[in-house]
């Protein structure tokens, strides 16, 4: 066997076992990552669940307050009405309101208004919502209690029912224990509200109802879910294409009466499989070509370098990109002769990237010039017909300048230009911001993902900034030294030249209008 054969063989077969326990190593820490990744979606998915259900409650609860609020309500209950009680507690009232029953619970524990509506008289309510539920409504438990919303679930027969009690105090501001009782009103937690409640979190939901004995399966995940549904805790069960979340649903009393379970599709896990056997065939793909790299270095340890660095000569000098190096390494005169080539073609880009700094800088305000300036903004239209980002120009002019130069003289008027390409500077401070002199005394601020109020702000940082300046001008207002200044933000289909004629008419606008302004 020949050298060149063992050498192939030593390094692939040191490549393939560094490979393979690399390999094991990643998958171990790809997977860990994405079921912590995985847990995470599926927590911040079912707590959206929970707090689509609970905006439910709150929906219930606000009708319960303008009950609870009604002046003529609670003067009835203080002195009987039987006016009052022809005219507006019906049945049929309480249907209008979206409820299923309301009742008015005496502070001695009482029944002294018991109205369900017509679809739902079948629930014989309160009678069948069972004796320790029945106790804590007529002692007023939810109006009492200490919670951000005095709100919970019962349960009928095998209907859940969504449950919100409050005291009735009218509409004068009364404390609680001025009230003559608590207003108790219900909705039915059935089909409507799970569609609802599974249409805003995305996930495939169902609630049915349990006995108090049932044990809920899966594993109970540690994680806090505040809910009006009661503490959970929350089990997950696993399959291969899903996760099973399980949420128990407690009566006001903390009894389970129901389970709610979701549907959780474990898209995280199948796009880790997907990336773990890409990374598998490159990992072979990169052994392959490894093998075949060792076998041509031993054949042309010289010839192919010398080959290489010609080539790379040659690409460098077709391409004029002199930043660029030649890649021949090594501890003899074909590497002195790269280092000597690299040495040269790092004085050739130094002196390219002076010059090339020279033809985009303007000689007096070290800002961008128009060149540059036309360049960035031919390159920020089309990033944002790309990614839709909001692009604004700012065009700026010195207002007066002429009379500036005949008052003060050239020399101050460089002073000013200077001054206010200092203030552009400091406005001009995010990375994809510019700040250019076009020419003369027209200056142009270019703002990418900037939208319309972004451009507003940094036009009024440039006005306070110059102001703050003090350069003392005679024909401007104030008699300090203004900037008129035109903006136009990007739409869709312009190019460089209609963006910069819409912010250039609303520069001459700004004039046209008195001048140190703005005008869109």
């Amino acid at each position: 066997m020949g050298l060149r054969i063992k050498v192939v063989l030593w390094v692939l077969a040191l490549y393939l076992l560094g490979g393979g326990a690399s390999l094991w190593l990643l998958r171990a820490q790809v997977e860990h990552s994405y079921r912590e990744l995985e847990s995470k979606s599926a927590l911040d998915d079912f707590s959206r669940v929970l707090r689509s259900l609970d905006d439910e409650f709150l929906l219930l609860d606000r009708v319960l307050l303008e009950w609870s609020q009604w002046e003529d309500f609670y003067q009835h209950q203080r002195l009987p009405d039987a006016g009052f009680v022809q005219r507006n507690l019906k049945p049929e009232a309480v249907a209008i309101s979206g409820l299923s029953w309301l009742a008015v619970y005496r502070m001695d524990g009482t029944l002294s208004v018991n109205l369900a509506s017509p679809a739902d008289a079948a629930l014989s309510l309160p009678q069948s919502l069972g004796p320790a539920v029945q106790q804590a409504l007529s002692q007023g438990y939810l109006a009492l209690k200490s919670t951000p919303r005095p709100c919970g679930i019962v349960r009928s027969g095998d209907q859940l029912l969504m449950l919100c009690q409050r005291a009735l105090v009218g509409g004068e501001g009364r404390s609680n224990s001025a009230a003559p009782g608590f207003v108790t009103v219900t909705d039915r937690l059935g089909d409507r509200v799970v569609a609802d409640v599974a249409e805003r979190s995305g996930l495939l939901l169902s609630i049915r109802p349990i006995d108090a004995t049932e044990r809920l399966t899966g594993e109970a995940v540690a994680a806090e879910l505040p809910s009006l549904t009661g503490p959970g805790p929350l089990r997950i069960e696993t399959e291969s294409h899903r996760l099973n979340l399980r949420w128990p649903l407690r009566d006001i009393n903390g009894v389970p009466v129901a389970v709610l379970e979701a549907s959780w599709p474990r898209e995280i896990m199948e796009r880790s499989e997907e990336l773990m056997g890409r990374v598998s065939w490159l990992v072979l793909g990169l052994a392959s070509a490894l093998a075949l790299g060792i076998m041509l270095v031993i054949d042309r340890v010289v010839v192919a370098r010398l080959a290489r660095l010609g080539r790379e000569l040659d690409d460098i000098k077709g391409r004029h990109d002199w930043g660029s190096t030649v890649t021949v390494s090594g501890r003899d005169e074909i590497t002195r002769m790269a280092e000597g080539a690299n040495h040269f073609l790092g004085v050739i880009a130094s002196q390219v990237q002076a010059l090339e700094q020279l033809s985009q800088t303007d000689p007096l305000t070290e800002l961008a010039n128009r060149r540059c300036f036309t360049e960035r903004l031919d390159q920020a239209l089309r990033i944002r017909q790309r990614s839709g980002e909001p692009v604004c120009l700012l065009l700026l002019d010195v207002d007066f300048f002429k009379a500036f130069n005949d008052r003060y003289g050239h020399q101050q008027g460089d002073f000013a230009l200077k001054a206010l390409s200092e203030c552009l500077a400091q406005v001009a401070r995010r990375p994809g911001d510019l700040a250019a002199r076009l020419g003369g005394e027209e200056f142009a601020l270019l703002l990418e993902q900037t939208d319309l109020d972004g451009a507003r702000h940094c036009s009024t940082e440039v006005q306070a900034a110059l102001r703050a300046r003090g350069i003392p001008h005679e024909a401007c207002s104030g008699g300090l030294l203004t900037v008129s200044m035109g903006l136009a933000m990007a739409q869709a289909g312009d190019t460089p030249d209609s963006l910069y004629l819409r912010a250039d008419t609303a520069l001459y606008r700004a004039k046209a209008a008195g001048r140190d302004r703005v005008s869109e």
